[in-house]
């Protein structure tokens, strides 16, 4: 709920300024993300969906690809599309999960955990560069904030 001091962070206030508007913050931090990232990953051939079903799997271990959808970020339909191609480049494998038949697991091959290596490495600068002038507590705090907006803002 708006309070008098927060009501100048919503549009339609008078006293609204998008310099002050942390969704213009975001959006443009998404925007310079997503350039530097997909110019990044296009001189080692792939692409930032790619890289997050990669990261996901190196974190996760093998992964139901609903559950990959979810953290990834990318829409089912998109998914199952996306890891077929990367089942054909070899990057990762699918099969059926033991415990349920409806569920298709996901992991990671040893190709695809090359690739991951080398895309953690040439996204690191990206990530360094993005925390320039930070310190530890402030990232820390801006990572909590993050997820409060987010749980904020999911679905219920």
């Amino acid at each position: 709920m708006a309070t008098k001091k927060t009501s100048r962070y919503l549009p339609d206030s008078e006293s609204f300024r998008y310099e002050d508007f942390p969704f213009y913050w975001l959006a443009r931090v998404h925007g310079i993300y997503a350039l530097e990232m997909e110019r990044v990953l296009k001189k080692l051939g792939t692409d930032i969906p790619t890289r997050r079903v990669l990261m996901m799997l190196r974190l996760h271990g093998t992964v139901s690809v609903s559950e990959l959808s979810t953290h990834s970020i990318i829409k089912l339909s998109t998914l199952t599309r996306i890891i077929q191609r990367m089942r054909d480049e070899g990057l990762v494998e699918t099969r059926t999960n033991a415990e349920d038949a409806r569920i298709t697991d996901v992991y990671i091959t040893p190709k695809g955990e090359e690739l991951a290596d080398r895309i953690q490495q040439a996204t690191r600068k990206i990530f360094v560069k993005g925390y320039q002038g930070l310190t530890e507590a402030q990232l820390s705090k801006f990572t909590e904030t993050l997820q409060v907006i987010f749980h904020n803002s999911a679905d219920d």
